[in-house]
């Protein structure tokens, strides 16, 4: 409330407030708690003589990596709710669902450019890595199973990227078949930021963007 009346008595107009409850939200509670607190200073500042008019509820919408995330429409169903119930009708609500809209829109296509046996256990160099496509990996501690284009029996694989250091480590747990260098795999879901923060480091390029039109 301070910081709208300094606002105010600068001649600066607020128009409302904004939220953001962490990216990749499976919590309902945090936009319940959020609008609790937002809805207590539009009722605050409406005493002092201030009409806020717009509310952003930001993003953290989570998208369907796994089906350990709750369906949207139960989290929408209580966003809608609380809304109903804590603002009147003339306030405008903006959201910033970016993650939940394009997380599916991109698939990751890797070759494999190397393997070997590491304590019994069968490992898949890329030509991808957590420096490049796989960022998630680092930024939002996802995880994108990495699948293969091949058929038959799988055993637990650990994955790397290309770069020789040892954080470039894309999974350890990942069921796949015996493959050959050359072979392809590929991870879905990987449209939210996994090209934006993508580097060049150890001088690999990032990944080519291929747009198809279904």
């Amino acid at each position: 409330m301070d910081l709208i009346a300094f606002a105010h008595n600068n001649k600066l107009e607020v128009e409302g407030l904004s939220f953001h409850v962490g990216s990749q939200c499976t919590n309902p509670t945090n936009y319940s708690q959020a609008l609790h607190l937002a809805a207590g200073i539009f009722a605050e500042a409406k005493e002092r003589g201030f009409e806020l008019k717009l509310l952003d509820i930001g993003g953290g919408f989570p998208a369907h990596y796994d089906d350990t995330v709750p369906p949207f429409r139960r989290l929408a169903k209580m966003i809608n709710a609380e809304l109903d119930r804590l603002f009147p009708k003339p306030i405008e609500i903006l959201a910033e669902p970016g993650r939940f809209l394009v997380a599916s829109a991109a698939t990751a296509v890797a070759q494999i450019i190397g393997k070997a046996v590491r304590g019994g256990k069968l490992c898949y160099y890329l030509n991808d890595g957590v420096y490049h496509t796989y960022s998630g990996v680092i930024f939002d501690h996802a995880q994108y199973p990495v699948r293969s284009f091949k058929k038959g029996p799988t055993q637990i694989c650990s994955v790397f990227g290309p770069t020789c250091d040892a954080l470039d480590t894309i999974s350890l747990t990942e069921q796949l078949p015996d493959m050959e260098i050359g072979e392809l795999v590929y991870s879905e879901n990987m449209g939210a930021y996994c090209a934006a923060s993508s580097t060049s480091f150890n001088g690999f390029p990032p990944a080519k963007i291929v747009h198809v039109n279904q």
